[in-house]
């Protein structure tokens, strides 16, 4: 039996982190000579399920492929074992909030991210999920790994700033122990699966760069790409491939509506080829989120959520987790919340009902007027939802977007004057109007003479 005061392998645990169905996480310390102490997480699995053969071999291929995984922007893997009949994985312990978190946060004060801020972490993100896709086996060959399950709540941001992708447990890859058959259902979370994945079809690394093009999307424009009244409305609409670009919500630069639409492509072989390539696209597009260092995103994140990252700090044993007054910010968290972050643009209905997890608010208290930019043809767009209720724009491919390089889309052109000459229509309405009286003159003294 597992709980605080026991011992797993080398790791006393010293507390109970959270619960799950599948597992339960502890934070662990192991201790060693002259004094040395290092806190981890041990996420062990649950007794009941530790006789459920393929729920321990997905637990088992979790642990195998996430370890094979060296790169700072993902958590890292120390162990796996088991300990008397119970299997455990030990990872590093990052002090912070998931994406969701920080995202929900934001919603409260009704502001939202900057597009350098933004595209910052995603940068971080994609650089992890390339290392992932890049993962070897010990015969040097590419193990074709698939997180399948990139989503703000498996996108980690630590108390000092660093970006993690966490949560390989659905992950896809060559050689796993346990395979699901195509009657197998589907594995993540589903407003963020591309199409493919949907139809359970052949999967490979474009699909993780879709799902994280859809997080961005929702970063930049604090609200669902794919929302409908039921599973099977939103499945139709991730299917039919049709949404506007982030640009239409808010002030984004036009080459990032570009990049995140290609990356939205409904065919994988239109989407960047690597996480890498993604990545440098991003940067490309927005050169301000070079510019975003690890000590910005932190005191970001102490800004936003700071009294939730104390609270689980002073939860925890003495010494565990920093607080905010235990580290040396680079930054202030209230000038860097002013300089990373941009109001949503209008009030939220019940700002107080906002959860914890990040859910992009439906704001029914006052209508959004159509964002007034015209097709390359210059007709009207068509009607886009004000309120979250699901309308979508026919998807324009990428470069046909108009606007200036320095972001958003041009404004309608002021009316103009009639084209001058236009006086010679009425020269021929007078004539005709002689004419006519010249007749019935004429026929007025032929009838009377």
């Amino acid at each position: 039996m597992i709980g605080v005061g026991s011992t797993i392998g080398a790791y006393e645990i010293v507390a109970e982190l959270k619960s799950g169905g599948m597992a339960n996480l502890y934070l662990g310390r192991r201790q060693g000579p002259a004094g040395f102490s290092r806190h981890v997480v041990v996420k062990a699995v649950k007794g009941h399920l530790s006789s459920h053969s393929d729920f321990v071999k997905m637990f088992l291929d979790e642990g195998r492929i996430a370890a094979r995984i060296q790169h700072p922007n993902v958590v890292r893997i120390e162990e796996l074992g088991e300990h008397q009949g119970l299997y455990y994985l030990v990872m590093e312990y990052v002090h912070g909030a998931a994406l969701s978190e920080l995202l929900g946060g934001l919603a409260g004060m009704e502001r939202r991210l900057t597009p350098e801020a933004a595209v910052a972490l995603v940068a971080d993100a994609a650089a992890g999920l390339h290392a992932a896709h890049e993962t070897l086996d010990d015969r040097g060959e590419l193990l074709h790994v698939v997180h399948r399950d990139v989503s703000p709540q498996n996108i980690l941001l630590g108390a000092l700033g660093e970006v993690k992708i966490i949560d390989f447990g659905i992950a896809k890859a060559r050689n796993r122990l346990h395979v699901t058959d195509a009657s197998g259902g589907l594995k993540g979370k589903l407003r963020y699966m591309a199409p493919e994945q949907l139809m359970q079809g052949t999967l490979d690394r474009r699909a993780d760069i879709y799902a994280l093009a859809v997080v961005l999307w929702e970063m930049l424009t604090m609200r669902r790409l794919f929302e409908g009244k039921s599973d099977a409305e939103v499945i139709k609409r991730i299917q039919a491939g049709q949404y506007p670009p982030p640009g239409a919500f808010a002030e984004t630069p036009h080459e990032l509506d570009n990049v995140i639409m290609d990356a939205l492509s409904r065919d994988p072989a239109d989407r960047p080829p690597t996480a890498r390539e993604f990545r440098q696209q991003l940067r490309n597009a927005v050169p301000g989120a070079a510019n975003i260092e690890p000590g910005d995103l932190a005191a970001l994140l102490w800004g936003v959520v700071g009294d939730k990252l104390d609270q689980r700090a002073n939860s925890l044993p003495p010494g565990s987790a920093k607080t905010r007054h235990s580290i040396q910010l680079e930054q202030q968290p209230e000038d860097m919340v002013a300089r990373l972050t941009a109001p949503v643009g209008r009030a939220f209905a019940d700002a107080s009902t906002v959860p914890s997890t990040f859910v992009p608010p439906k704001i029914d208290a006052a209508p959004q007027p159509t964002p007034e930019y015209y097709y390359p043809e210059h007709t009207p767009p068509p009607p886009m939802a004000g309120s979250g209720s699901g309308e979508i724009i026919p998807q324009t491919r990428a470069g046909s977007y108009p606007g200036p390089a320095s972001g958003g889309y041009p404004q309608p052109q002021p009316p103009q004057p009639p084209p001058s000459g236009g006086g010679g229509s009425l020269v021929l309405v007078a004539i005709v109007g002689l004419l006519a009286g010249a007749v019935i003159v004429l026929a007025a003294l032929l009838f009377f003479g």
